[in-house]
């Protein structure tokens, strides 16, 4: 249940790394993980959080050298937790009102015990809302088309778009139709990680294809299932003629899963939360 807390379902497995380790280490520790964010210690104690979107912003189209500079550089501190106990729709909020993915979880002596994630918390909404009924479309989500590149454009100027623009992904096109998507997993581990020359390199040569897409009339929960199967956190919504005419993200589906209205505790926990984080100035991490 959304109400549970959030030790019932945090990982207890950290991938870490000490805070005079380089970017390139890190960078090739998450690969080999195949984790998005890495915790970087100082002497064994947490003191930041280095993710794909610290990647995308902070390191690639960047002059400085990723074997010579130190992860304690790029990464983001201070660390965002909540307690053990917070409750998972609380900690939900937390996260998609700061624009993040993942959370530390404090022990009761304030030590780091694990950390949750949305996509945890996606397959949990998955599961509780198997059979529920449900009217809202991915249509009805989506507003104003995708943003896209052509499949000719640099790296380097397609990540340059999508940090303007504080976008986690881009769609791909040629001759104007969209042939694949370019993700912070593909700046990752295709640009980042193996230290290609971002101004050199054409986009269609590191994005992700084929497409994956969706209808617009396709149900919410259906749209959380195949996110949830793929392991995608992006997905482009077409018409019945098959023409783009959108994007959504993980967060931006999520808050409207079935599992949101299974009983009155989560209905009302999560209005408190929007209406909370709606009055209340946020951090939003870089």
């Amino acid at each position: 249940m959304l109400s549970n807390k959030v030790s019932e379902i945090m990982t207890t497995n950290l991938t870490t790394a000490s805070v005079v380790s380089s970017i390139q280490e890190v960078l090739e520790m998450m690969v080999a993980a195949d984790v998005g964010r890495i915790i970087v210690t100082n002497k064994e104690v947490p003191v930041g959080i280095f993710t794909e979107k610290d990647v995308l912003k902070r390191v690639v189209n960047n002059n400085s050298d990723p074997r010579k500079s130190l992860i304690k550089e790029v990464m983001t501190s201070p660390i965002r937790a909540v307690r053990e106990e917070t409750h998972i729709i609380e900690a939900f909020g937390k996260m998609y009102r700061g624009k993040y993915r993942h959370l530390l979880v404090r022990g009761k002596r304030g030590k780091i015990v694990g950390i949750v994630s949305m996509r945890r918390i996606l397959g949990l909404a998955v599961e509780l809302g198997q059979g529920m009924s449900e009217t809202k479309t991915l249509g009805s989500l989506v507003s104003g088309g995708a943003l896209s590149v052509d499949e000719s454009s640099s790296v380097y100027e397609t990540i340059d778009l999508m940090i303007q623009r504080g976008v986690a992904s881009i769609v791909v096109s040629a001759a104007g139709k969209p042939r694949g998507i370019f993700t912070e997993r593909d700046v990752l581990k295709r640009v980042a990680a193996k230290g290609i020359d971002t101004k050199k390199t054409q986009v269609k040569q590191v994005m992700t294809s084929p497409l994956v897409t969706m209808a617009g009339t396709a149900l919410i929960g259906e749209a959380l299932t195949e996110m949830y199967r793929r392991d995608i956190r992006n997905l482009p919504v077409i018409d019945p003629e098959g023409e783009l005419i959108g994007i959504v993200s993980m967060p931006d589906i999520l808050q409207y899963a079935a599992a949101f209205n299974i009983d009155e505790r989560v209905r009302q926990t999560w209005k408190e939360v929007q209406e909370y984080y709606d009055s209340e100035d946020q951090y939003t991490p870089g």
